[in-house]
């Protein structure tokens, strides 16, 4: 799910600040002042957001060496624009040569890398494909739908929905295979049709029968997005318009915060570490935050280098690895992030597919053994309030790809 606007000089430089700035990365205003940026870019490194923040405040200003800076930091850290026009814009400030080494820079550094294969088409008529999930034993597929309001099957027969959920809009899907059930999380968002009673909270439908088991309702004012499953059955939610951290413990007939509405901006996708003490949270305009699921304490993921972490929709782990599905960057791109062997620094970030030619806007994906399987194009765009469909061309099928990862390192950060 996107909410920030990624071009260039898209992103406002002068909104009011309602509250104080945070001693970290998450929390605080998330419209700060100008004067504000400054600090809170330093606070949130991995944040090529806060990055155009400070270019746009360097432009306004007509600071040559301010702006110079801040392009080479968002160089490094991968941003690089697709617009023509981009870099033309900031000639009268930074010069013309300048301009045109960093438009050059840029369109080397987005250009394509293409490793994956397709493993399924979703038909068009399945409005709004977000999430998915894979069951290892079975090999069987499911995805959400978001517009459709159902969970969908993938069988010999093709791609079916599973009826009787009375579901809202599906985002996040996540297979507990000890317990086996598959958990859905089910929400309201500007593109859900009938949106009145629709249901927010989670669902779980056992495995085998494909039929509904458990309905909880999430905290009132809230709903699930993104979802993971702890290694004792906690299912763990996010809530990106709330800015909370829920989690359903085995047993519990509700759902508690983790990290309170407000703490993050827009929490995304969650990966848990394979001992259940730690969360990797993607906020999806400052980065990527750790929380520790017991006392709900918050910290960054801190980067050794420059990098771009924000921006990431799917977060999952690898070994000892993070994978990232990044639609909010430019180029958009799926990388893998080393992580030191505490866990709490990202050392190194490699791109494991950018700018492919046959994307629209990759999501969600789920690891399955040496490999990501993931949504390759939602079609966000072509949505409009209550499900309507926009534009004039027809909808695509959705397109679920296949892309390997290699094997895991032989350390692991989990």
């Amino acid at each position: 799910m996107r909410i920030l606007a990624t071009g260039l000089f898209l992103i406002s430089v002068a909104a009011p600040a309602a509250e104080p700035l945070p001693a970290d990365c998450f929390g605080g205003p998330a419209a700060a002042t100008p004067a504000d940026i400054p600090a809170l870019a330093g606070r949130c490194p991995a944040s090529h957001y806060l990055q155009l923040r400070l270019l746009g405040a360097a432009r306004e200003a007509g600071d040559a060496a301010s702006a110079d800076a801040v392009l080479r930091r968002l160089a490094a850290m991968g941003y690089a624009p697709a617009a023509a026009d981009a870099f033309a814009a900031l000639a009268p400030l930074i010069g013309e040569t300048e301009a045109a080494a960093f438009a050059g820079q840029a369109q080397a550094a987005r250009r394509p890398i293409e490793a994956s294969i397709v493993l399924s088409h979703i038909p068009a008529e399945h409005r709004l494909v977000e999430g998915i999930a894979w069951d290892p034993v079975s090999r069987r597929l499911f995805a959400s739908a978001v517009v459709g309001r159902y969970l969908l099957s993938l069988s010999e027969q093709g791609w079916a929905p599973v009826p009787d959920l009375g579901a809202g809009s599906l985002i996040g899907v996540a297979v507990d295979r000890p317990r086996q059930l598959l958990w859905v999380a089910s929400r309201v968002v500007e593109q859900t049709p009938s949106p009145e009673g629709a249901f927010r909270g989670l669902l779980a439908v056992d495995l085998e029968s494909r039929r509904l088991v458990r309905r909880v309702a999430a905290p009132e004012g809230t709903g699930p997005g993104d979802i993971a499953i702890g290694p004792d059955g906690t299912v763990f939610a996010s809530d990106p318009t709330g800015g909370g951290l829920y989690r359903l413990a085995p047993g519990a007939e509700t759902m508690e915060a983790v990290v309170p509405p407000g703490r993050l901006r827009s929490p995304q996708g969650i990966a848990v570490a394979a001992d259940g003490r730690r969360l990797y949270v993607s906020d999806y305009g400052r980065g990527i935050a750790i929380v520790d699921p017991e006392s709900g304490t918050v910290a960054d993921l801190v980067p050794d280098a420059p990098m771009m972490l924000s921006g990431t929709d799917g977060l999952m782990l690898h070994g000892g690895d993070l994978i990232a599905i990044q639609n909010g960057t430019e180029p958009r791109r799926i990388v893998r992030i080393r992580l030191d062997a505490g866990g709490t620094r990202a050392t190194a970030l490699e791109v494991i597919e950018q700018a492919h030619r046959e994307w629209g806007e990759p999501t969600i994906g789920q690891i399955d053994g040496d490999r990501l399987l993931y949504v390759s194009d939602a079609q966000w765009e072509r949505f409009g309030a209550g499900g309507r469909v926009t534009g004039e061309a027809p909808l695509r099928a959705t397109a679920i790809r296949a892309v390997p990862l290699g094997p895991p390192p032989a350390s692991s950060a989990e």
